[in-house]
Order: structure tokens, then C-alpha cells, then sequence
């Protein structure tokens, strides 16, 4: 499996626009320069049907614009600091940091593990503080590669390892919520089941953290049809 992102995949300081579209367009440019597709236009196509959808912009500062597409074969990122921040929809304001991820249409769980941890660090304010004081595209890449080692290390030790313990652990965990005090249970997803997926869980579990809450947060990583309608009471939050 090859690198998420390449120095060739940065862009620092360097994309002067006014308009998303653009921004995007320049950065498909940037994946096809460095040989990770052989249809740029197909990747901002299909990155633009996504971001009509609904606004890839996050508070801080940081738009995510991604897209499952056809033009690439392996989960590619190309990053562009922007020295005049461009609005991609978030409430609070433009985005000077973006993050353009393409995954393969079919993305298997080991693409979408390594998509998870980079967008799980997103919300982290030290990680993307260090993305805006960067000296070169390498300071970058290291900061991206450190993000989803945990991911990768778990990727290549998980061959002959025992079968998934998570929905033994989901439900221990859901087991523990009979006990005192606000309870929470919530669902997270995108239309393609990539960044704003697991940003959001990580969100939600940060703010329950602060605010003495008890929360399970269940991630739908694939796109698909709506949950159905629950069977029992809705488990109370106070």
C-alpha cells in the first residue's frame, strides 16, 4: 500500500483563489502531476458531486472536500495551505487549511482505517496548529504519516490475528450504561462514509468528555440506506 501523501502531494502558500472549485481543481492537478491519477477531471467531478451534497467546511479554519471515485486506485491526500483562506461553508468563517482526500471507489476497511485516523486527528488542535507553522511539504507529510501509523501498524499486524473483537467491545460498553448519570447514544454519517464520519464521533465524544456525560457513538463508515426506526424507548439522556 503506498504513502497516503507525498511531498509532491503539498502545497504550501502556494494556490491564490477565491472559489472552492478551484482550490479543488488545482489540488486533483497536484494527484495527477505526482502520478496518482490518470483522470483529473473525473476526481474533481466526483469530488464536487459530493461537495454539493453539503459543505465539506470545519470550524478552525479546515475544509475536508473527498469524494469515493474511480480515478484513483490507492486512498490518496493532497493538502494545500492557503495563503488567502477560501470559504467552503463552515459557520465560523473561510479555510486556510485543505485537506483533499480521494478514496477508490470499493475502498476496502484498510483504506478506510487509514482515512478514519487522519480525520480523527482533524479535530485535534495541535495537529493542525503544526500543519499551519510548517517549514516544507516534508514537515507536513511526517505530521500526516504520524497521524495514521497507529492505523497502519494495526493494518499489518492484523493478518492471522483473531477475528474482530469490536462488537463484543460495543456491547460491553453499552452494557455499562446502566449505571448512574447522562447517558447518550449517537450515530454518525457521511453521504461517502469518510471524513465527517468519524470527525464528528470524535467530536461528540470530546464534548460528552468535558461536560461529564456518558456517550456510545456508533460510526456508519459506508454510505447506505437510513437506519431504521428503533424498536424500544429511546435511552434517556438524563
Amino acid at each position: 500500500m503506498k504513502s497516503i501523501i507525498t511531498p509532491e502531494l503539498v502545497s504550501l502558500d502556494e494556490i491564490r483563489s477565491s472559489a472552492k472549485r478551484e482550490v479543488i481543481e488545482q489540488l486533483a492537478s497536484r494527484i495527477q502531476q505526482a502520478g496518482r491519477t490518470a483522470a483529473a477531471e473525473t476526481l474533481v467531478a466526483d469530488a464536487w458531486a459530493r461537495e454539493e451534497k453539503s459543505a465539506t467546511g470545519m470550524p478552525g479554519g479546515v475544509a475536508i472536500p473527498h469524494c469515493r471515485t474511480s480515478a484513483v486506485t490507492e486512498a490518496t491526500l493532497a493538502f494545500a495551505r492557503l495563503p488567502e483562506p477560501v470559504d467552503f461553508g463552515a459557520k465560523d468563517g473561510p479555510a486556510d487549511l485543505v485537506f483533499f482526500i480521494a478514496a477508490p471507489d470499493g475502498a476496502d476497511k484498510a483504506h478506510l482505517k487509514i482515512l478514519a485516523a487522519l480525520a480523527r486527528s482533524l479535530v485535534k488542535k495541535d495537529f493542525v496548529a503544526a500543519l499551519r507553522e510548517a517549514e516544507d511539504s516534508q514537515g507536513v507529510v511526517d505530521r500526516v504519516t504520524e497521524a495514521v501509523a497507529p492505523a497502519v501498524a494495526e493494518l499489518e499486524g492484523a493478518a492471522g490475528a483473531p477475528a474482530d473483537t469490536a462488537p463484543a467491545a460495543a456491547a460491553g460498553h453499552a452494557a455499562s450504561a446502566t449505571s448512574g448519570g447522562r447517558r447518550i447514544v449517537a450515530v454518525t454519517a457521511c453521504p461517502t462514509g469518510i471524513a465527517h464520519t468519524y470527525m464528528a464521533a470524535d467530536a461528540l465524544k470530546q464534548a460528552a468528555e468535558e461536560e461529564g456525560v456518558e456517550i456510545h457513538v456508533e460510526t456508519q463508515a459506508l454510505p447506505g440506506p437510513p437506519p431504521c426506526p428503533p424498536t424500544s424507548s429511546p435511552v434517556p439522556t438524563r
